[in-house]
């Protein structure tokens, strides 16, 4: 009978058969890099991007590139584990900066502010009044900004065209009212 040592392969030897199999092109090395490490570089990304289906769609991109750049890999300047945590950082980092990434932190404080309001029903008016009070304690300047955005519908740019402000004071604006509002929540 084997003993458990024998049955389980050392991470060395995972290590030297994915490096073996992404030398040969094989697609078996990607299998078992997110078999073994998946989960380890998932962590690595969320700790970059909070949002768990970003953070994903992240490491299946960080699977593609390792698959694309495996010719660059050199054993000699780094283990296989600390260039696959190095492209999921350099990738995560990446993604932070894209717009994509900047718009879906705007939509989700959005979409806080607008099932604060939907989820109140007529009958639990409460609530209802508790949500109205909230957003009318916003200065004027705020209130509008959220009103056109979320409840209008306007995107970025139409309210500051419509407004006549630099875009950037338009969503500085918004992103400091959704703040104020959610100190309140």
């Amino acid at each position: 009978m084997p003993s458990a040592t024998q049955s389980i392969p050392t991470k060395t030897a995972i290590e030297t058969q994915i490096v073996s199999l992404l030398c040969q092109q094989d697609k078996q090395s990607i299998k078992l890099i997110f078999d073994y490490y998946g989960a380890a570089l998932l962590n690595v990304i969320s700790r970059i991007i909070v949002d768990r289906p970003m953070a994903e769609e992240v490491l299946q991109q960080v699977l593609i590139k390792v698959w694309n750049n495996a010719a660059t890999y050199d054993q000699q300047r780094a283990g296989l584990y600390s260039w696959l945590v190095a492209i999921s950082r350099n990738a995560a980092l990446d993604k932070r900066k894209t717009r994509d990434f900047k718009e879906s932190q705007t939509s989700k404080m959005a979409i806080e502010v607008v099932a604060l309001e939907n989820k109140l029903s007529a009958d639990d008016s409460l609530e209802k009044l508790m949500a109205k009070q909230l957003l009318e304690q916003l200065p004027n300047k705020y209130r509008l900004l959220i009103d056109m955005s979320f409840f209008e519908g306007y995107s970025h740019q139409e309210i500051a065209d419509k407004l006549e402000v630099p875009i950037g004071t338009v969503k500085t604006r918004i992103r400091t009212a959704l703040k104020h509002l959610r100190s309140f929540v």
